[in-house]
């Protein structure tokens, strides 16, 4: 146990430990859509019975949140109103919002892990990064609260990305799968079609490179990668692997976990990915500090013709540039294998609360869902609705969210539900950043990445 937590530690996630009832580490689900169906209604059908009263109680209750998204711009506005909204209908209720990145959340948690009083009733988080919190025993089952019924309301296979080990690990806000937003227009008047593969991804992104005021420096890229080493950046460069094949973990028979870094043509895939920048030039300059925000802000401006993103990076397209509705299509990550999860996110509650918090939690987040008819929240941002309902939006019907939805409908990865996730994407991070840099070869930085990944791989097997 010290081993492991030593290596959450030095990955820069949550030292909680020292909280009591961890959980058993999280397994990878079976990933047939009517394996886990059946294995999520058989534990809701145990459950529901017993589920827990989300009546809310008439005596004075505080929900504290750690929230990610009212961090961002524009639909963080939307996070306060609908508190606010809650908050007129039950006066006796008081939630409070602190506004954290996603990158920071868990650091913020980790300094508060000592004092477990101090957590935080609701805290945001996704897909990739629950097992961590799971694995640590932070998360409420939320099978305790949410009947049949309740889990009916969320579209394919939310639910079963919100589940670990048949426990309901978060509540599920909004679906983020992956894809490329480009610039149809500029498509358009080149004969540019739409890539599958990244070598016709690479072509089309040298199309689109150019010095369009003609003075002798490019002032418009193809590609606005996002090369900064945090969470953003390390979840492209996964994305990227995956949809070349590789699974970079896999679960063995045992229960153990094979590191997959050191298969046929992985030097070459890492290799591609670092050619787009140091040989190729069709990524904006300075590529290590290019974070989500810069390269979102490239694509907006018009620096920028395709991006590797959820589709909130078309909410921020929309919000700084309205020029651009019209003009902006996606389509499915190149590559002959899914690139990216359902990458569903949300809440967890924490199981440290009171009975009478986390049935206001729950409350209060079946109110968030379905309070707002015309979805600000989801459409301002570029979210994609959890609900069935919601994902009958008419602003995700155009070309815009034609890639995504295709994603969805053709089939997202399933969730991988590694507890050292985090580790992962740090050994990854580190990687490419190296050779964006100069400071190692493709060779040498694939080398390293295998020795660092057994190392970690060591802790969880």
């Amino acid at each position: 146990m010290l081993k492991r937590f030593l290596a959450i530690v030095l990955s820069g996630m949550m030292m909680v430990s020292m909280l009591t009832g961890c959980a058993g580490t999280a397994q990878k689900e079976d990933t047939t859509k009517d394996t886990a169906t059946d294995a999520i209604t058989d534990a809701a059908s145990d459950t529901t019975e017993s589920v827990k009263t989300t009546e809310v109680p008439e005596g004075p209750v505080t929900v504290t949140v750690f929230c990610a998204y009212a961090s961002e711009d524009p639909h963080g506005q939307y996070v306060y109103k609908y508190a606010e909204n809650y908050m007129a209908q039950h006066p006796n209720v008081k939630i409070e919002i602190t506004a954290i990145s996603s990158n920071d959340i868990y650091t913020k948690l980790a300094a508060m892990a000592t004092s477990p009083d101090d957590l935080p009733t609701l805290f945001f988080t996704s897909a990739d990064q629950a097992p961590t919190l799971y694995d640590l025993g932070m998360t409420e089952d939320l099978n305790n609260w949410l009947d049949n019924a309740d889990k009916a309301d969320f579209a394919n296979g939310v639910v079963e990305a919100c589940t670990l080990d048949n426990t309901m690990a978060f509540y599920p806000i909004d679906v983020q799968p992956s894809a490329i937003i480009y610039r149809q227009d500029w498509f358009d008047g080149k004969n540019l079609k739409a890539p599958t593969t990244w070598e016709e991804f690479l072509n089309c992104a040298k199309a689109l490179t150019e010095d369009t005021n003609k003075d002798g420096e490019v002032d418009r890229w193809g590609f606005s990668m996002v090369g900064s080493n945090n969470s953003s950046g390390q979840s492209r460069f996964m994305s990227y692997l995956w949809s070349n094949g590789y699974d970079l973990i896999s679960e063995q028979a045992d229960g153990t976990w094979k590191n997959g870094l050191d298969e046929d043509g992985f030097l070459k895939a890492f290799s591609f990915w670092r050619d787009l920048n140091n040989v190729h030039h069709v990524v904006p300059n300075g590529i290590t500090e290019v974070d989500y925000a810069t390269a979102a802000n490239y694509f907006a401006m018009e620096y920028t013709g395709m991006m590797l993103s959820g589709s909130n990076a078309i909410g921020v397209a929309y919000a700084n540039n309205p020029n651009l509705k019209g003009k902006i299509g996606s389509f499915r990550i190149p590559g002959d294998a899914p690139g990216t999860m359902l990458n569903t996110e949300g809440y967890a509650i924490c199981n440290k609360a009171s009975d009478e918090e986390k049935a206001v939690a729950i409350d209060y987040l079946k109110f968030f869902i379905s309070n707002d008819k015309d979805q600000m929240f989801w459409q301002s941002s570029g979210k994609i609705p959890s609900t069935l309902e919601g994902q009958k939006a008419a602003y995700i019907s155009g070309p815009d969210y034609a890639g995504y939805l295709d994603t969805i409908a053709k089939g997202c990865r399933p969730t991988v539900n590694f507890a050292g996730m985090a580790g992962l994407k740090t050994i990854l991070g580190d990687g490419y950043s190296s050779v964006f840099s100069g400071e190692k070869t493709n060779e040498e930085a694939v080398k390293k990445m295998e020795a660092d990944l057994d190392t970690l791989l060591e802790d969880y097997n």
